[in-house]
């Protein structure tokens, strides 16, 4: 007896009966959006720096430095970075409602959004790339990146900020005009993050002078995705000197799926909050004059199937900014809203500034537009096409690539659709995705009755934009 107390005291012999009156414990709880932080590559030693040049020299070396790369690029990549960052990091967010999202630093950069459809299978609905390297590329028509420090155009590069009257050049990285941010925009560069709770905060300083704009500017962009499936994004800027400045994320969408193609994107229902747009000329930029919707092709006030309106648009599809229609004293307005009837996907899209780039991928390479030529005639062809480009290297025109030699070195025929690749194997071509872009005006500095768009100092720029996810379970009405 002696020895079982002992046993009992030593700890060796547990007692088989449970204290009663104690609840069991409870399994985990599994949390309503999960953030998981990993690796997605590391930036090349090689790549050009952000340059701190405060001469007009930036235009000059940014044009060579692009050319460069253009004619190098599986050794090169035209990015840059506002600190010795090697890291590219992603982030990951999982909502127990079947959302996931992934972000990288490269860029601020969307590269995933797997939405459920309703019968609760979940697919990814935007464009992207596999690799960083991939996004490295000339070709890269800003799928899902951060814009900055202006999107959009910029007519002739030029602008004049108030109250100081100063003329300021900006780099012409689209044939004479500036667009989206110039040659290294914030979209080329690695963001420093941080998390906090559910939230990734990205930041980046842009030097005085970069791209030719005045001011050194600090620029922070917040990333958060939320249980009912909603994406948050919001960016605030700072500037030592008065600047412009229009912040956007450009995510390219199908609904359907990102490899669906185009047509399930005619099959896409669009409604636009929006009584006008921004008139453009022939060369895509704007006159400065606001146009009214109705009795038009532009007007999406009521939900219109795309196939019925792009054989009216004669550019090929729509690029076209459009003045969203805002509530007084409202701080985030609907913007426009987009379903897709087979799957059930619903997108809305809300944001606080005045404006809308609604695009079609008109200028994604089109399959259809193959352009034979005899193996003779294959230099000249492609020399042509080279100079012709090279002023349009950013976004949406470097994406055409028409008249790039195939099969050169067998002597063979050249072809002119040039395809773009992209996540699982994917061919991005025309007509296959969409973007709605939220901004402030194009071009709204040099337009007297556009909204202001600099950014003074002691003032802080704040935009946000909201992409929120959902299914329609019964018909469309």
């Amino acid at each position: 007896m002696a020895d079982l107390e002992d046993d009992k005291a030593s700890g060796d012999v547990v007692s088989e009966h449970k204290p009663e009156g104690l609840p069991e414990p409870e399994p985990p709880k599994i949390p309503d959006v999960e953030l998981i932080v990993d690796g997605f590559g590391f930036m090349p030693k090689d790549y050009p720096r952000a340059t701190k040049s405060r001469s007009s020299n930036v235009f000059t070396k940014s044009s060579r430095m692009l050319k460069e790369i253009k004619g190098t690029e599986a050794e090169q990549s035209p990015c840059a970075s506002s600190t010795n960052i090697d890291i590219v990091r992603r982030y990951t967010w999982k909502t127990k409602n079947r959302m996931i999202v992934q972000i990288i630093t490269y860029g601020a950069t969307i590269t995933s959004i797997q939405a459920p459809d309703r019968k609760g299978v979940p697919d990814d609905v935007v464009a992207g790339f596999d690799t960083l390297e991939e996004y490295f590329q000339s070709r890269n028509p800003y799928f899902g990146a951060t814009i900055g420090r202006y999107a959009n155009y910029i007519r002739d590069g030029t602008m004049v900020v108030k109250p100081s009257g100063r003329m300021y050049m900006l780099s012409t990285n689209r044939g004479h005009n500036h667009y989206h941010g110039g040659y290294m925009g914030f979209d080329k560069v690695n963001w420093r993050s941080y998390v906090v709770g559910n939230k990734v905060i990205m930041s980046h300083v842009s030097e005085r002078f970069h791209e030719g704009y005045p001011g050194t500017m600090m620029a922070q962009v917040s990333f958060e995705v939320t249980c009912d499936n909603t994406l948050k994004i919001e960016m605030k800027c700072t500037t030592s000197e008065p600047t412009i400045v229009n912040l956007s994320n450009s995510p390219y969408f199908n609904l359907a799926g990102h490899h669906a193609g185009c047509e399930t994107v005619y099959d896409h229902i669009f409604t636009i909050n929006a009584d006008k747009f921004t008139e453009v000329d022939e060369d895509g930029l704007v006159t400065g004059e606001k146009k009214i919707v109705g009795a038009t092709a532009y007007d999406f006030r009521v939900p219109r199937v795309l196939r019925t309106m792009l054989p009216k648009i004669p550019q090929g599809g729509y690029d076209i900014n459009y003045c969203v229609t805002q509530g007084t004293e409202q701080d985030l307005t609907f913007q426009a809203r987009v379903l897709h009837p087979i799957t059930g996907r619903v997108l809305e899209v809300y944001s606080n500034q005045p404006g809308m780039q609604f695009y079609t991928g008109n200028l994604l390479p089109d399959p259809d537009k193959i352009v034979e030529t005899p193996a003779s005639e294959e230099g000249g062809e492609a020399e042509k096409s080279e100079s012709e480009g090279e002023s349009e290297t950013s976004s949406r025109t470097s994406a055409k690539g028409e008249h790039v030699n195939e099969e050169e070195s067998e002597g063979k025929k050249s072809f002119g659709y040039v395809p773009l690749l992209g996540k699982q194997g994917t061919y991005y071509k025309k007509h296959g995705l969409f973007c709605l872009m939220p901004q402030n005006y194009p071009d709204a500095v040099n337009n007297r009755n556009f909204p202001n768009s600099v950014l003074n100092p002691g003032e802080v720029y704040v935009h946000r934009i909201q992409y929120k996810f959902g299914i329609l379970l019964g018909k469309y009405v």
